[in-house]
């Protein structure tokens, strides 16, 4: 199997269709359902389904597609990767940052790195906590913020800082009540959250099972930009880090501490344990945490830093 191959079979999976990629890579159709067949013979698995709209892939396919996009993210590294580190850190690194903190990090983290590192070429994604330790363990990204990465065997993480919830609402909901709020007063509120095999549902659920409290969840969402939405249009409130709104006051959403019990999680930064960083990659968490250190000691990134 060939790298060229790897790259074909790449882009049908991102396209669903065999037909769309081999337009995109300039490659006949049939020369293009050639190479794949000849991968599922040498592999001995199937790896696309064909249906009327397109393709789905196998679960081999699926596995395979992990695979394939890290070696192939490991090659187009490699001439970066072995020249001498010993001058400056060069090269494409790709971070994943959760959507609570996205905002806050992004525009800092890329002016430190214009001075200490310009030939690092960082590429941030975000998403929330699922997608984003997906995307790690899949090896599509060297790094991510995420947090609970003390809990994932396979990864190696340095804990950055604690964020502490809060429940976000529009004012008049909550009729000019401020302060920190009680769990159990949340009460038959209307809330909008993740599924249920979202972190952040999950640890949730936990703390109301705990306290023997209800929860009201009417919406459900897996997009931090939605779930904002729906509280500035009054629909619901949301548990949530106190990040996630940064810019609650402009938008005349009020934020409100949860306390007995407070909400609290970690934020780390992680990586693979068999996916050890190149220098440009160090150079990224390096930046990143000091990012984040700079941020929560001028308030600008409200959390509790960590020994």
């Amino acid at each position: 199997m060939t790298p060229r191959q790897l790259k074909y079979f790449v882009e049908i999976a991102r396209t669903g269709s065999i037909t769309t990629a081999a337009s995109t890579l300039h490659i006949a159709q049939p020369a293009l359902s050639h190479h794949i067949s000849a991968m599922e013979e040498e592999l001995g698995v199937a790896l696309l389904e064909r249906h009327a709209r397109g393709i789905k892939l196998t679960t081999e396919g699926q596995r395979l597609l992990d695979r394939a996009v890290s070696i192939l993210r490991q090659l187009d590294r490699l001439n970066d990767d072995v020249r001498d580190a010993s001058t400056q850190a060069r090269g494409a690194v790709s971070l994943c940052l959760v959507g609570s903190v996205a905002q806050v990090l992004t525009v800092p983290l890329f002016r430190l790195l214009a001075e200490r590192a310009p030939e690092v070429r960082l590429q941030i994604s975000t998403g929330m906590s699922r997608e984003a330790r997906a995307l790690v363990e899949a090896r599509r990204v060297d790094l991510a913020l995420l947090p609970v990465a003390y809990e994932l065997p396979r990864l190696e993480s340095i804990p950055a800082f604690e964020e502490r919830f809060c429940l976000f609402g529009l004012d008049f909901p909550f009729e000019g009540e401020g302060g920190p709020i009680r769990f159990a007063e949340i009460g038959d509120r209307p809330l909008v959250a993740p599924d249920r095999d979202h972190d952040l549902r999950k640890l949730i659920e936990r703390t109301a099972m705990a306290h023997n409290c209800a929860l009201n969840v009417q919406y459900e969402l897996n997009n931090p930009e939605l779930y904002r939405r729906v509280v500035q249009e009054g629909l619901a409130f949301a548990i949530m880090p106190r990040n996630a709104f940064s810019d609650a006051e402009a938008l005349g959403v009020v934020a409100r501490d949860i306390v007995e019990p407070s909400i609290e999680r970690t934020q780390s930064v992680a990586w693979m344990v068999d996916h050890p960083l190149t220098p440009a990659g160090e150079a990224v968490r390096t930046a990143l945490l000091d990012v984040i250190a700079m941020l929560m000691a001028d308030g600008t990134l409200k959390a509790r830093p960590l020994p």
